[in-house]
């Protein structure tokens, strides 16, 4: 009997525990629809709104007619299009899976907490993306001046020396007549190139398996440091050294007090953890990045041709040529203004990433519409969409064709870009550190590859038959979204890491004439 009333007592207890989180569940959901009802009886701009289900049948439609690996970011472009009236700033009730957030165009917040616990792991919390505030500005500045654009220009030919060992590995896939996946290449290349602006280390992961161990590197680098300081010559041309590390410990020793043999364990710690987001992180966007511009000119011959006749007349008729040059007058990059636009327009069809942030006690986010401020406390997400900010025709005429003319026109022109609506490092004294680099690595290996590889995506042999690439299998149901196949998934990546076959351009002439 003793047994049975403590498996009574158990079930009791078990089911008052149920019966509380549902109830708690449910006060939750009755909370979250009443804020939105009262938000759309104010006039603020949402979907139609379900006093249940809030908007989940609507977004429930929306991911139906998406590939199912499709980036969430094409959520609110999706919105966007089928109920045109909502514009660019408008509420989305999708509880319990999410809070509710406030899609927007706009912010000024600090980030939102997930994003910080996303990257604790990797920083624990004391990286420059977490940071706010007076924290913030000052690590920043600490960073800055090995992200400056006049400081990256003396790496240019450590840039150019990783994009020929690229260029050497393309000239393998080209000899083999396979299929690759272009992502994986163009991942072990932005590796390579962060690793040798952060820590000035030759990673080689485009050749093997390179494992990083960022600390005694930055001992080692401080010890350099220390001695040359305690010898009276601190910045001698012996031991002053490049990299973002090397400028960090030297403004770092500049600003302390002491003269400790002990690097301090803070700036250690704060120097390992942003090395490891600027290695991890940055080199992500720039990888996917590539791998869209080097698509885009592929399916567009017009513009391939415009590109390779501007290398031609800035860089000289002789692609062999090209990395000299480049790397003997690194400023050529900047006469490269159709290569330049090219890579924007690439960029804002396919942005890399999003920003959320979080909301703060009576912050109001205002409609340029119509000036009406949308509340955005701290309870909401706010989330900055910037594909659907970059594909919204009232910010972008022919919004989504590709037109890197665009970024040439004068203002009052009809393609002239609209100031703040081209975010994918975002602006502001917060926008995305590595800009510069990415924009010469980018400018670096689109002069490089154009005029030596003809690229071509390969989904359809995908469609086809098994060959272990991506989610190949063979008679597979076509992808695509718009008739896009590689639209984005994951982190901002192409679906299947673009599948590719490249040939020599020489080559290619050959079996023309053949």
């Amino acid at each position: 009997m003793a047994g049975i009333r403590e498996m009574l007592s158990s079930s009791l207890v078990f089911g008052s525990i149920l019966a509380a989180s549902l109830l708690l569940f449910l006060f939750k959901g009755y909370q979250e629809r009443r804020r939105a009802i009262k938000l759309r009886q104010q006039g603020f701009s949402m979907p139609p709104h379900h006093p249940i289900f809030g908007h989940l049948f609507i977004l429930a439609d929306i991911m139906s007619k998406l590939p199912k690996d499709a980036h969430s970011h094409y959520l609110p472009d999706r919105l966007r299009r089928t109920y045109p009236e909502i514009g660019p700033i408008f509420y989305l009730d999708a509880w319990p899976f999410i809070t509710l957030t406030l899609i927007t165009t706009e912010h000024v917040l600090p980030k939102f907490p997930a994003i910080k616990d996303f990257l604790y792991p990797l920083a624990n919390g004391k990286d420059i993306v977490s940071m706010d505030g007076q924290e913030w500005k000052y690590w920043r500045d600490m960073f800055n001046p090995g992200f400056s654009a006049s400081h990256l220009m003396t790496l240019v030919p450590d840039i150019v020396k990783e994009t020929m060992v690229f260029l050497d590995v393309l000239n393998d896939h080209a000899m083999k007549q396979d299929i690759f996946r272009m992502k994986n290449l163009t991942d072990n290349l932005a590796m390579n190139v962060i690793g040798k602006v952060v820590l000035d280390s030759n990673l080689d992961c485009q050749r093997k398996s390179n494992p990083m161990y960022i600390s005694p590197e930055v001992d080692a680098r401080f010890e350099v440091y220390r001695s040359a300081s305690l010898s009276g010559n601190p910045t001698s041309s012996a031991t002053r050294g490049r990299s973002v590390i090397d400028l960090t410990l030297a403004a770092y020793l500049k600003r302390r007090a002491s003269s400790s043999e002990v690097i301090d364990p803070l700036f250690k710690k704060i120097a390992i953890n942003q090395m490891k987001l600027f290695l991890f992180s940055g080199h992500d966007t720039t990888s996917s990045t590539i791998c869209y511009v080097l698509y885009l000119l592929s399916v567009r011959p017009r513009v391939l041709s415009r590109l390779r006749a501007e290398h031609d007349n800035v860089l000289g008729s002789d692609p062999s040529q090209a990395a000299t040059r480049i790397s003997e007058d690194p400023f050529l990059l900047n006469k490269l203004t159709y290569t330049t636009a090219t890579i924007k327009e690439s960029m804002r069809l396919f942005p890399a990433a999003s920003t959320t942030r979080s909301g703060e006690p009576s912050f109001t986010i205002v409609d340029p519409r119509n000036g009406l401020r949308y509340p955005a406390d701290p309870s909401m997400l706010i989330w900055l969409v910037s594909h659907a900010c970059q594909h919204d025709p009232s910010f972008w005429p022919h919004a989504d064709d590709f037109l890197p003319e665009r970024w040439l026109a004068s203002e009052g022109e009809e393609l002239y870009p609209m100031r703040g609506a081209w975010r994918p490092f975002e602006f502001g004294p917060r926008a995305c550190i590595g800009k510069e680099l990415s924009m010469i690595e980018l400018r670096v290996v689109v002069c490089l590859i154009a005029r030596s590889f003809e690229i071509s995506a390969v989904y359809e042999e995908l469609d086809g038959k098994a060959n272990g690439l991506g989610n190949g299998t063979k008679g597979r149901k076509m992808r695509a979204i718009d008739g896009e196949r590689a639209y984005q998934v994951g982190k901002g990546e192409p679906s299947d890491y673009l599948p590719c076959r490249v040939k020599r351009l020489e080559e290619k002439r050959e079996s023309n004439a053949s």
